[in-house]
C-alpha cells in the first residue's frame, strides 16, 4: 500500500486526487494549540471544459497555472487537533483568460472546513454537550457551528403530500424572539417520530401552515392528541375535518391534581395546628387510595404514635370537610380514568357535588365542555407521552446551551438529539 493510501485512510479522505509526499507531517503550535498538520497536493486530470465559462478543453485550451495554498481543518487525530494544508492546482483559460482551482469532495467550495469535520460535529450535537465544548473539540467557532446547524435545519423538508393518520400536538418554551416564547411541536402519535417544529403557535399561524397540506392529505387524519389548550381544538375543526380529539390523559390527570392541591393549601392556611402535616405529606394525597399501606407501622414527623400511610391520610382528611370530598372525588375520577369506564366518568361529572372545592368545580366544568374529546381519550390508546418526553428534552438541550436566541438553530439541535431527522445532504 502506497504512503498516500496509508494517509489517505488514516484521515478518512475519500478523494484520490490528493497526493501525500514523504514529509507529510509535522507538528506545529498554532495559537498556543500543538496541532498536527499534514501537507498534500491536489492534482487531478486537466478538467474537460472551463468551469467559469464553460469552454470545451480543446486544442490545450485549457492549461496548469500554479497553484493555490489552502487550509482545511480535519478531524483531530489520536487527541491532537489537525489540519489539512492543501496544495491545490490552478487552472488558465486561454478563451476567457480567468482562472480556477481545482475541487475535492473533500471540502465545500468557498469553506475551510472539512465535511468529515462538519459531519462529526453534527455526530456530536446529537448528544447532550453544548455547541462551545464541541466547537471546542473540533477546533472551530461556535458561530460556524452554529451556521452548520442553520444549513441542516434548511435541509430538513417536510413532504406537504403525506401526514400519518394519528398525530399528537404539543408546545414547548422556546427562544425569547417567539411571540409569548411559545413553539408548536407536532409528531406521529405511534411512533413518537417528530415532524416538525413550528416557531409559534398562535392559531392563525398555525391554520396558515397547515393548509399548505392539500384538503385531501388532512382528511386522511384520523385522531389529533391535544392537551386542554382551547386554540388546538379550533384548529383542528379547521383543519383536519375527519379527525377525532383526543385529549390527553395525563393533562385530564394533572387537573384533577391540581384542584386537589389547591383543596389541600386551602386545608393548610385554615387549620394552624395541621399546617406541618398538610405541607410535608401533600404526596400522600395525590398516591391512589388503594395504593396507600396500610400495614407497615412507622414515626412519622408530627405524629407522637407510629402510623400507616393510609392513617396519615385518614387524619387529615377528618380535619377538613372540602378536602376530604375533593380528595374522594378526585380518587373516583382517576380510578374511571385508569380502568377506562366512560360511564362512570359522565355520572361524575355531571352529578351535583357538595363540599367540593372552587378549583374542582371549575375542573368539572371543563370536563363537561369537552366531554367527548375526554370519551375519546378513554376510547383510544394514543396519548402525548412521547411528545412530552420529547420536550423534556428539549429542556435539558436548553439548560446545557443556557439557553437560544436563533429559532432555527435551536430547531435543528432538537431534531438532531430526538434522533429524528429526514435524510439530509450533509
Amino acid at each position: 500500500m502506497s504512503n498516500s493510501n496509508c494517509i489517505r485512510i488514516t484521515l478518512n479522505i475519500k478523494d484520490q486526487n490528493i497526493i501525500f509526499g514523504e514529509d507529510y507531517i509535522k507538528l506545529e503550535v498554532i495559537n498556543k494549540i500543538e496541532t498536527q498538520v499534514y501537507t498534500g497536493i491536489l492534482s487531478p486530470p486537466t478538467p474537460k471544459k472551463c468551469k467559469k465559462c464553460g469552454n470545451k478543453n480543446k486544442k490545450n485550451s485549457l492549461i496548469k497555472n500554479g497553484s493555490k495554498m489552502v487550509t482545511i481543518k480535519i478531524p483531530s487525530v489520536s487527541y491532537h487537533k489537525a489540519i489539512l494544508r492543501l496544495k491545490k492546482q490552478r487552472y488558465l483559460c486561454k478563451k476567457c483568460n480567468q482562472t480556477f482551482c481545482a475541487e475535492t469532495n473533500l471540502v465545500e467550495r468557498n469553506r475551510t472546513i472539512s465535511n468529515n469535520t462538519s459531519l462529526a460535529c453534527l455526530v456530536e450535537a446529537k448528544d447532550k454537550t453544548s455547541i462551545k465544548d464541541i466547537a471546542k473539540r473540533f477546533n472551530i467557532s461556535p458561530s460556524t457551528l452554529n451556521n452548520r446547524l442553520g444549513d441542516v435545519s434548511k435541509a430538513f423538508k417536510i413532504n406537504y403530500n403525506y401526514l400519518p393518520e394519528n398525530l399528537s400536538f404539543d408546545e414547548f418554551k422556546s427562544v425569547k424572539s417567539v411571540l409569548n416564547k411559545m413553539s408548536f411541536i407536532y409528531a406521529d402519535s405511534e411512533n413518537g417520530k417528530i415532524i416538525d417544529i413550528v416557531q409559534n403557535r398562535r392559531l392563525s399561524y398555525l391554520k396558515a401552515y397547515f393548509f399548505r397540506y392539500p384538503l385531501e392529505v388532512r382528511q386522511r387524519v384520523k385522531t389529533v392528541c391535544i392537551d386542554m389548550y382551547e386554540p388546538y381544538i379550533q384548529l383542528i375543526i379547521s383543519c383536519f375535518p375527519n379527525a377525532k380529539i383526543i385529549t390527553d390523559r395525563f393533562h385530564i390527570v394533572q387537573h384533577i391534581n391540581r384542584a386537589l392541591n389547591s383543596a389541600r393549601v386551602a386545608a393548610m392556611k385554615d387549620n394552624k395546628e395541621y399546617y406541618a402535616r398538610y405541607k410535608r405529606y401533600w404526596k400522600l394525597l395525590l398516591v391512589d387510595h388503594a395504593n396507600l399501606d396500610c400495614t407497615e407501622y412507622k414515626k412519622y414527623v408530627g405524629y407522637p404514635h407510629f402510623m400507616t400511610a393510609s392513617g396519615v391520610v385518614a387524619d387529615l382528611l377528618t380535619q377538613d370537610k372540602t378536602l376530604a370530598s375533593t380528595y374522594w372525588l378526585s380518587q373516583y375520577l382517576k380510578q374511571a380514568i385508569r380502568s377506562k369506564n366512560i360511564e362512570e366518568f359522565k355520572r361524575l361529572i355531571t352529578t351535583q357535588h357538595v363540599d367540593i372545592c372552587p378549583q374542582m368545580e371549575t375542573v368539572l366544568k371543563t370536563f363537561r365542555k369537552q366531554e367527548n374529546y375526554i370519551i375519546n381519550a378513554l376510547s383510544y390508546s394514543f396519548s402525548n407521552g412521547r411528545l412530552e418526553g420529547t420536550n423534556n428534552l428539549i429542556k435539558v438541550i436548553k439548560r446545557i446551551a443556557f439557553g437560544y436566541r436563533n429559532f432555527f438553530n435551536f430547531r435543528s439541535r432538537i431534531l438532531l438529539i430526538s434522533n429524528t431527522m429526514l435524510e439530509l445532504d450533509l
